[in-house]
């Protein structure tokens, strides 16, 4: 019994951490992709408002894959009025809440200024979908 509970314990850790994995996207900066506790994260050269834009254009074309439509954003600014970060909402077929956070970030390998986008596809996470989703922002671009 006592072992029993130990194994169920570690399980349990181990299914809300989860593990980071290495994941492919067509982003021209950066070729993948991390998907970790069901959230997938990349990094572009571009700024906060660029990505922003091209993130609105992306969930609001993507209706053939499920995407509903944006039900809101939440800017964040620093205080010189500067647009530092933004998490954009989306609703998905099966009521799923599309969650996309566009975040100032440094490159940890190169140290250069860099945006980072992260996309959570439902409570749970959905990698194929959250893939979708950095495709489409990276058409969106224009690059």
């Amino acid at each position: 019994m006592k072992h029993l509970l130990t194994v169920a314990a570690l399980a349990c850790a181990l299914a809300l951490t989860g593990c980071a994995t290495q994941v492919g996207v067509n982003n021209p900066d950066n070729s993948s992709a991390t998907y970790s506790g069901g959230s997938l994260s990349t990094t572009y050269k571009s700024d906060v408002s660029t990505l922003f834009a091209a993130t609105k254009r992306a969930l609001d074309s993507m209706k053939d894959v499920g995407v509903l439509g944006r039900t809101g954003e939440t800017p964040e600014t620093n205080e010189l009025g500067e647009l530092t970060g933004v998490t954009v909402y989306a609703r998905a077929v099966g009521d799923y809440q599309v969650k996309v956070t566009i975040a100032k970030a440094v490159d940890v390998g190169t140290g250069s200024d860099c945006t980072q986008v992260t996309v959570r596809w439902g409570m749970a996470g959905n990698c194929q979908q959250s893939q979708q989703v950095i495709h489409r922002i990276t058409e969106n671009l224009g690059r």
